[in-house]
């Protein structure tokens, strides 16, 4: 009887212990509570970084806006010659590729495109110019539509001139129009370009064919959108070709655009019907560029919602050694062909984010159920032809570090991040489906059931002592069974002495 008072104390101690220790697993359970694996995406979860605030992420990591600096396609060299290159999708507001998109390049006669922009902001087509002396003061051996002093033309004239044929007098003519000296217009084309963004933009000239004009692929994409604003500038930069009528000093004559991706009378091989309008540049100091405009094609392609703005600078144009006025490549045209395909035949358009669409569950310190997550915006992004959900990563940062119970319905309670490869395509807030109220504030206490993530010093103990009490409990149920199955023996021994005793 002894023995068993003594196990039964060890055991008693042991339960005791393991009471002491079981709040502290409780606590481990809880901690180590995670989230239904999603079916649809891989997802993480993090506290919110103040290093990036939200909404940037997906710009200065990522390829949301024209500001991307981590493109889908990534930054490496796609092209064969261009220094610079950029393709921008518009409907999604998506940069899909850039290689040097900010290095700093001479426009060349992509100028012009911002002397036209500038123009239709201070003029009407209607308008009638007077050409002076001045349009002769053009870089030597550049091009022109032999225009004269003293003619007579409208705005919308020059304006044919100088998209479709480059040419550098019409330029200067509808430069000193607007400002009255060159100078001047020059100060408006800069302040023009700062306007809209540009930062590594800036113009010596109104043509821009001189040493001191710079631009960048990045710079001229913004500038091609905010042209292309303008329906006058829209049409004249999609114009096939033009008829120059009749003035005081020139007799009729037409002329066809040199952006040969949208004809096919000159060169045949790289018109596309998905390209909608642009304008080239080539000049021996400074290369061949290109910048375009480009839809898919409802009849061939299945993306048929992308909407491109394509840049290449500073292409390589090579001539044959013998007949040096004919080009073996093109460089600009050449390099924007393969850019297209890029564009158009990898990738399309596909809702990644949808209003009302359940995300994960949340953790709630102290709440009696974990919260469930949702978004309230619609994002539409440009991915990978053969992309599917299970490609994205979701990257979730609760709030303020934790999330804690009461949680009311519709509250912010994480901001999430969709990712591709190494860059972010989008960013939203994510908002309580339902509301969550403090455990047991309802009567009802909701326990734990996830798996325990890690063991430390007090859930040893509460092992220990678990098994202790087993060991123990079953060492005293021998013990006593023991015990009774001896004291029936001794018994029984008593009871054969007693009849024997009788028998005598």
């Amino acid at each position: 009887m002894k023995k068993i008072q003594a196990l039964s104390l060890l055991a008693a101690l042991c339960l005791l212990l393991q009471a002491l220790a079981l709040p502290s697993l409780a606590a481990q359970t809880t901690e180590g509570q995670t989230a239904p694996p999603e079916t649809t995406a891989q997802q993480s979860t993090q506290t919110q970084s103040e290093e990036v605030p939200f909404g940037m992420a997906s710009v200065l990591n990522g390829c949301r806006t024209i500001e991307g600096m981590s493109p889908l396609a990534g930054n490496d060299r796609k092209l064969d010659t261009a220094q610079a290159a950029f393709l921008y999708e518009i409907t999604t507001q998506t940069v899909v590729y850039a290689y040097n998109p900010d290095m700093k390049l001479s426009p060349g006669s992509l100028a012009k495109l911002v002397n036209a922009a500038v123009v239709l902001e201070h003029g009407n087509l209607e308008d009638t110019v007077t050409l002076t002396s001045d349009i002769n003061r053009r870089p030597a051996d550049s091009r022109h539509s032999s225009l004269k002093t003293d003619e007579v033309l409208t705005v919308e004239n020059l304006l044919y001139c100088m998209i479709l044929q480059t040419a550098n007098d019409a330029a200067i003519g509808l430069a000193n129009h607007v400002a009255g000296n060159r100078q001047g217009f020059v100060t408006m084309m800069n302040q023009w370009v700062q306007s809209i963004g540009c930062t590594g933009t800036s113009f010596g000239s109104v043509h821009g064919l001189d040493s001191d004009s710079t631009t960048t692929a990045r710079d001229m994409a913004k500038i091609m959108l905010a042209a292309i604003q303008n329906e006058d500038l829209k049409t004249i930069l999609g114009a096939l070709d033009y008829e120059l009528p009749e003035t005081n000093k020139n007799s009729a004559r037409g002329f066809r655009t040199l952006n040969y991706m949208i004809d096919k009378g000159t060169i045949e091989d790289f018109q596309d019907n998905r390209v909608t309008g642009g304008l080239a540049s080539y000049a021996s100091d400074y290369g061949a560029s290109l910048v375009i405009t480009m839809e898919a094609d409802p009849e061939e392609d299945s993306a048929d919602e992308l909407k491109y703005v394509g840049v290449v600078l500073g292409c390589t144009r090579t001539f044959d050694p013998v007949d040096t006025w004919k080009a073996v490549s093109y460089g600009n045209f050449d390099d924007m062909t393969n850019l297209l395909k890029l564009g158009f035949n990898n990738y399309k358009i596909n809702r990644i984010l949808y209003d009302g669409m359940t995300l994960s569950q949340f953790t709630v310190s102290g709440g009696e159920c974990s919260a469930v997550g949702q978004v309230r915006v619609d994002v539409d992004s440009v991915v990978p032809i053969n992309a599917n959900m299970n490609n994205l990563y979701m990257n979730y940062s609760i709030i303020d570090g934790g999330l804690a119970a009461p949680v009311e319905q519709g509250q912010v309670i994480a901001t999430m991040q969709i990712k591709y490869l190494d860059s972010i395509m989008a960013e939203a807030e994510v908002y309580a489906m339902g509301s969550v109220d403090v455990a047991g504030s309802n009567g009802v206490t909701i326990h734990s059931t996830a798996e325990q993530t890690g063991v430390d010093g007090s859930g040893i103990l509460s092992v220990i002592g678990t098994i202790c009490v087993i060991v123990l409990g079953l060492t005293a149920a021998y013990l006593a069974f023991n015990s009774y199955m001896r004291s029936r023996m001794r018994a029984r021994r008593r009871k054969r002495r007693a009849d024997r005793r009788r028998i005598r």
